[in-house]
């Protein structure tokens, strides 16, 4: 039963007491009458115009809007703390910073593993399964079979090219600036005195020293042999700057066969294939090796794999050194500040709570035998034992889909929203009427006066007009209140009726009780 019930029946009791002394001691006294001729006396009430509601009981806890334990998700000693106890702050703002040196330093040292094992995969992926010849020649010697592991710098064969001509000249300092790889240069002949095409594929830049004293630098060139010149004839360097100045080698040198061309396979693998042979003429751009690459493919695969799992370590170690800085998770005050400056502080623990007050709600108890009555928007009568019979307006927001077993019955948690909360703190507790039921300025009689017969039917006391005697009389009812009952027909506002129970029963500010006999 509610406080405000409590005290309406403390009320009467007071008056119905009052009466009787009242009655005891100072009214008139009469002279003894015979009992057996004399009817009884009953207290009457009148149908009055008022309110009836019917509620459903439940008591409950204020809660807040939103309540959050911060728990940092990192151990370490706390480096700075922004916020003090019961100051106000808004989702987002930051609370504490935890040293996370060594958290940064797993970061990168995973960070480092991904990087390396997307350049493994890369270089993986960059193998080849065929070798091509990149100059063309004599095959002077293959150096591979089948079913031999090579590497990218691994020489496959080795071409001679005898239709190439190499001639070096010797040039000082201020004449080796003019020379760079793969410029075109002329070749004169000393003994034909004839110029020759050749292309510049070596500069020496460091030079070396000559008897002399001096600084020697060397340039070395390939021509195409035209088929008149011979391995051991001379040929001196010659090459004409834009500006008209020529540029001469030293003195004139032997020219040279071609040293041996390396073919590379350029790729990593098991040789499957070798499609060349000694004395064969190569082309460039010829296929001369095939390549197995099925371990590769395999290898790729458990790369891909360990990839994977890195940068999910990454992200966790990112989210981990992300996590030195703790945010406020909602809008609120903070209250049971439990951390300082310099301490060290363990994952889980309770740091601070952050209280959100902008709402206040009372979680109501509810018995499954009234659930199906509850209904999201009913007015609630509030009452928090702290701030005893005031009542604070509230509606219902929430019902549970699943209630909990509680002493051999089930319950659900109702959550109210308590409209005017301003005063209220979390966790008090108290009480509430939902109404689910409602009738304002209809007739209505005290509920201890009507006896209910069924649904919509009801039963009063009223006086027979011709004998004087109590007899019943069937009225229709509506509204079932806890303290009313609305009369829908049978009886009109200011009717009486006894009250059969010595007059025990509420009454409304309309209805006064009466004494007949």
């Amino acid at each position: 039963m509610t406080k405000k019930k409590w005290l309406t029946i403390g009320g009467v009791a007071v008056v119905l007491i009052g009466g009787l002394v009242y009655w005891q001691f100072f009214m008139p006294k009469e002279e003894p009458v015979d009992m057996t001729q004399q009817m009884p006396e009953f207290p009457t009430v009148q149908v009055e115009l008022g309110e009836v509601k019917k509620s459903i009981y439940a008591t409950g806890t204020i809660e807040a809007k939103a309540r959050e334990e911060i728990k940092p998700e990192l151990s370490g000693k706390i480096e700075q703390i922004f916020v003090t106890e019961g100051q106000q702050v808004n989702a987002g703002d930051p609370l504490f910073l935890i040293d996370s040196s060594e958290s940064i330093l797993e970061y990168q040292k995973q960070e480092i593993n991904v990087t390396r094992l997307q350049q493994e995969i890369a270089d993986l992926r960059s193998r080849k399964p065929e070798v091509y010849a990149d100059a063309e020649g004599i095959v002077s010697e293959v150096l591979v079979e089948p079913g031999d592991e090579v590497t990218k710098e691994t020489v496959i064969a080795k071409l001679s090219n005898p239709d190439k001509l190499k001639l070096r000249g010797a040039f000082g300092a201020s004449q080796i600036k003019h020379f760079k790889e793969g410029m075109q240069v002329s070749v004169f002949l000393s003994g034909s005195l004839v110029y020759l095409p050749a292309t510049v594929v070596k500069v020496d830049r460091e030079g070396r020293a000559t008897s002399e004293g001096g600084v020697m630098y060397e340039v070395e060139v390939l021509l195409d042999n035209p088929g008149a010149v011979h391995p051991s004839e001379k040929g001196m360097i010659q090459y004409k700057t834009p500006e008209g100045i020529t540029v001469n080698s030293w003195d004139s040198n032997q020219f040279e066969a071609m040293d041996d061309i390396e073919i590379r396979a350029g790729t990593i693998g098991k040789i499957s294939t070798v499609l060349i042979d000694d004395d064969e003429k190569v082309n460039k751009g010829q296929l001369i090796a095939k390549v197995d690459l099925s371990d590769t493919d395999l290898e790729i695969k458990e790369k891909e794999l360990a990839l994977k799992e890195s940068q999910l370590i990454l992200q966790q170690k990112k989210s981990d050194a992300s996590k030195a800085q703790v945010v406020a998770p909602i809008s609120g005050q903070i209250t049971d500040l439990e951390i300082k400056e310099g301490e060290k502080v363990d994952t889980g623990k309770t740091a601070m709570i952050i209280m959100d007050m902008s709402a206040v709600y009372m979680e109501a108890s509810v018995d499954e035998v009234d659930i199906p009555y509850i209904q999201v928007g009913q007015a609630v009568d509030v009452y928090v034992t702290a701030y005893g019979i005031e009542v604070f307006p509230g509606e219902v927001v929430e019902i549970p889909q699943e209630g909990v077993s509680e002493d051999n019955s089930v319950r659900f948690e109702v959550k109210v929203l308590v409209k005017d909360g301003a005063k209220m703190k979390h966790g008090m507790t108290g009480d509430c009427d939902i109404i689910v039921n409602q009738q304002q300025n209809v007739p209505r009689l005290p509920y201890n006066v009507v006896e209910i017969l069924e649904e919509g039917k009801g039963t009063v006391m009223v006086k027979n007009p011709e004998t004087g005697e109590p007899m019943p009389k069937e009225v229709e009812i509506g509204v079932e209140g806890a303290e009313y009952v609305e009369i829908k027909s049978g009886l009109n506002p200011g009717d009486e009726v006894l009250m059969m129970n010595g007059g025990g029963g509420m009454m409304g500010g309309g209805g006064g009780m009466q004494i007949i006999g």
